[in-house]
């Protein structure tokens, strides 16, 4: 049978169908400024705490050596230590924040107001916040772990404490072979001293080395008793976070003035500024 070959009619008649165009790109945007963006909430009045949250969901910077002192605000590339991030802020505006609070934050973790949760997340933005809980869970609560571990073999062994080993008990393996395997993972010789930015990355990699390596009902009892430790030690109630910086959080008292008590149990919502 001959097939006649389509005539040009034929062909206007049934047109190809447009392929899809990829839309021309947007021009590149310079990087937000997260110091502008505090200066500019600073300027609208906002609490430096407040500004300082929102600047910080601009920041990109995971690490700077500052006055000599090397600073990691994203251990591991995944943890964000937003305290300390929160006190680079608002020490380039020291007039803004008061010593006593920044303070408080730093070596307390009480923060100088209480912030709605929706709030502080979208403050932080999505990446960010997981990050803030990265650093939470994987620095604060796996310390407080190794710590209970220590407190109970000190019970279990009180005539004999070098019995026990926490990191064996935690791990499966003790600190050296633990310190070992970090430094070989990470291309790093044995230091003379260890900074305390290089320990909370072998932390952090610990609980990375717990998730892969343990069942998740042991994982969930040893987070348990983290946190447990964590609120023992922070007086927060048994139903209660003990992170340093959670949503809600009772404020410090003593950034308030004594003159105006209640103002040490104000909300403030940042869904007015966001």
């Amino acid at each position: 049978m001959n097939v006649r070959a389509p005539t040009e009619r034929s062909r206007l008649s049934h047109p190809r169908a447009p392929q899809p165009s990829t839309p021309p790109a947007d021009p590149p945007q310079p990087p937000a400024d997260p110091f502008r963006r505090f200066d500019d909430e600073l300027a609208a009045g906002r609490h430096w705490y407040l500004a300082a949250l929102l600047a910080a969901g601009q920041w990109r910077l995971a690490s700077e050596v500052r006055h000599g002192r090397r600073r990691t605000y994203l251990v591991a590339g995944q943890a964000l230590d937003l305290i300390l991030l929160l006190d680079r802020l608002a020490a380039a505006r020291p007039d803004a924040a008061p010593r006593r609070e920044r303070n408080a934050l730093r070596f307390q973790g009480r923060p100088p107001l209480r912030v709605p949760a929706a709030a502080f997340a979208r403050a932080l933005g999505p990446a960010r916040h997981k990050a803030y809980l990265n650093h939470f869970y994987g620095v604060d609560v796996e310390e407080a772990l190794l710590h209970a571990v220590e407190l109970e073999q000190a019970k279990a062994h009180v005539l004999d404490r070098a019995r026990g080993s926490a990191y064996r008990a935690v791990y499966g393996y003790s600190l050296a072979d633990l310190w070992a395997a970090y430094l070989a993972e990470r291309g790093m010789r044995p230091p003379a001293r260890v900074r305390w930015d290089v320990w909370k990355d072998f932390t952090y990699w610990r609980f990375r080395l717990r998730l892969r390596t343990q069942v998740q009902p042991r994982i969930a009892s040893d987070t348990r008793k983290g946190l447990a430790l964590l609120r023992r030690l922070r007086n927060v109630p048994s139903n209660g976070s003990p992170d340093p910086l959670r949503p809600d959080a009772p404020p410090d008292p003593s950034a308030a003035p004594t003159a105006k008590p209640a103002a040490s149990t104000k909300i403030i919502d940042l869904d007015l500024v966001l």
